[in-house]
């Protein structure tokens, strides 16, 4: 009888040994949510913007948060661009990038000219960083304070002369597709009126405008826009006013920012002469991922960034302003199901 009663402790001691390296063993591993994988570490690329600028630095501080958060991600990130990172995580070579939320719904749908067919395999994590807007400048001396009335004197054949961004770019083909597929005209139009047309860079854009070589700018940046500064100082200049429904029109056919958010607003005094609030066109900034990465990583990386949401908006001015946890989930991609998952569990999806 003793011998059993030994061999039934022996027994009990090591359920008892075995209950508690289980639970040790849980409260090392990182918290799941119902159905998905545990995390496992690993190693993953994020495709930014070019190396040492705000795309860049941005992502790096944003991949430590949720490494420090989750130590099983390591995030490393690469050098890369608004229209080109939509299909470097379309194909497979990075997880995540940072997107231009207009372009990646343009690449999302295959819109030309920037994608020559459908870019489906990327999906949304978080939205609404920052919002950079489309600065229509014109000389007081125009006479002309609305964008409408720009195109109008364009549609009329008359002779203006222009600085407007470099072909290729992003802001280039947003304000092509505005010229064109709303007001009916074009960039070459200019031209072919007797005008001048400069496709520059926003630093020879000052040059020009300051020895009045134009009139008119044509500039996608966040506020304030250094360049713009420097102009409005060189000259009695003004913001060209958006009507609501250019704004509207935008934000329904390519993503831009939508009326209703209120954020469409160059406010007053945000460059000299500017006294009065002008409606502008914005597009927002967004993370997006591949549909392949796994759906644990994709929660657990929104889950840091949004639960760290104080340590994301120092990272940069402008995402203290416009992020929240409110916008997070607005992106112009259909959302990751990992990140759609956290979402609805935290009541920010219903």
């Amino acid at each position: 009888m003793k011998r059993n009663r030994t061999g039934l402790l022996v027994l009990a001691l090591i359920l008892v040994s075995g209950l508690l390296f289980a639970a040790a063993q849980a409260e090392t591993a990182s918290p799941t949510a119902g159905g998905m994988e545990p995390l496992k570490a690993a190693t993953y690329s994020w495709t930014a913007g070019g190396m040492g600028g705000g795309w860049y630095t941005q992502a790096g501080a944003m991949s430590a948060i949720v490494k420090n958060t989750f130590p099983e991600i390591t995030i490393k990130v690469i050098p890369g661009g608004g229209t080109a990172n939509p299909l470097a995580v379309d194909q497979g070579k990075d997880d995540f990038g940072w997107g231009v939320g207009y372009v990646d719904k343009a690449a999302y749908n295959g819109v030309a000219p920037l994608y020559d067919k459908e870019v489906k395999n990327i999906r949304g994590l978080l939205g609404g960083f920052s919002v950079d807007f489309y600065h229509f400048l014109a000389a007081k001396s125009t006479g002309v304070n609305t964008i409408d009335e720009f195109a109008a004197k364009i549609k009329a054949g008359e002779k203006l002369n222009v600085a407007a961004p470099m072909p290729g770019t992003s802001e280039r083909a947003l304000t092509t597709f505005i010229l064109e597929n709303y007001y009916g005209i074009s960039y070459e139009q200019i031209e072919k009126n007797g005008g001048k047309l400069f496709q520059a860079v926003y630093g020879d854009m000052v040059n020009y405008y300051k020895d009045r070589h134009v009139d008119y700018v044509i500039a996608c940046l966040g506020l304030p826009g250094a360049a713009i500064t420097e102009m409005t100082i060189s000259r009695e200049s003004t913001i060209l006013e958006a009507s609501d429904d250019l704004i509207k029109w935008s934000a329904n056919t390519y993503g831009t920012v939508a009326l209703e958010s209120g954020l469409n607003v160059i406010p007053a005094g945000t460059y000299k002469g500017i006294d009065a609030n002008k409606k502008a066109i914005g597009h927002s900034t967004e993370i997006i991922a591949s549909a392949k990465l796994p759906e644990t990583v994709a929660y657990h990386f929104v889950k840091a960034l949004i639960e760290n949401i104080g340590d994301v908006k120092a990272i940069n001015p402008s995402f203290g302003k416009y992020f929240t946890a409110e916008t997070a989930p607005v992106t112009m991609v259909p959302l990751h199901p990992g990140a759609e998952k956290y979402y609805r569990e935290v009541g920010l999806l219903k």
